[in-house]
């Protein structure tokens, strides 16, 4: 393991609690040495323009990280294209965010599977829901003994 590998891996072990594997580490290590290869020695950190030259390094691969599906806080349906987005849910299925969005609750197997999934019922669903209860009430409140 290298360097940089070894620090991939020891902040996602340390920062999401994620165990990676050494292919996907060893896909990610480039994407650092790389930026690395392009600040090495155009970077002064006694000056303004060397730490504005870090923040733009480092607001990049954010940026990067977060095309790739590494959105925390914010997910959006669509990318600046007006594309939906897709997220891979496995090696060969993608599902619209719209859809891991509705997932109200999922029951893995021994093995970490998948093995059953509730999803959140659609605003339509949720509106009619709410007015049948309403005229269940009112039926109940104003008609309870009249049939």
């Amino acid at each position: 393991m290298t360097a940089t590998n070894d620090i991939i891996h020891q902040m996602f072990v340390n920062l999401a609690k994620l165990r990676l594997e050494p292919e996907i580490v060893d896909r990610m290590a480039p994407v650092v040495d790389g930026l690395l290869q392009r600040l090495k020695g155009n970077l002064d950190l006694s000056t303004e323009e060397g730490w504005n030259r870090l923040r733009i390094a480092l607001c990049g691969m954010l940026a990067h990280g977060w095309a790739l599906g590494m959105s925390p806080f914010n997910s959006p349906e669509k990318n600046v294209d007006g594309d939906p987005i897709e997220v891979r849910v496995s090696r060969d299925i993608l599902a619209p965010l719209e859809v891991l969005k509705a997932i109200r609750y999922a029951k893995k197997d021994t093995h970490g599977r998948i093995a059953k999934v509730l999803f959140e019922p659609s605003v339509e669903t949720k509106v009619r829901e709410q007015i049948d209860q309403i005229l269940r009430e009112i039926e109940l409140k104003h008609w309870k003994g009249k049939k």
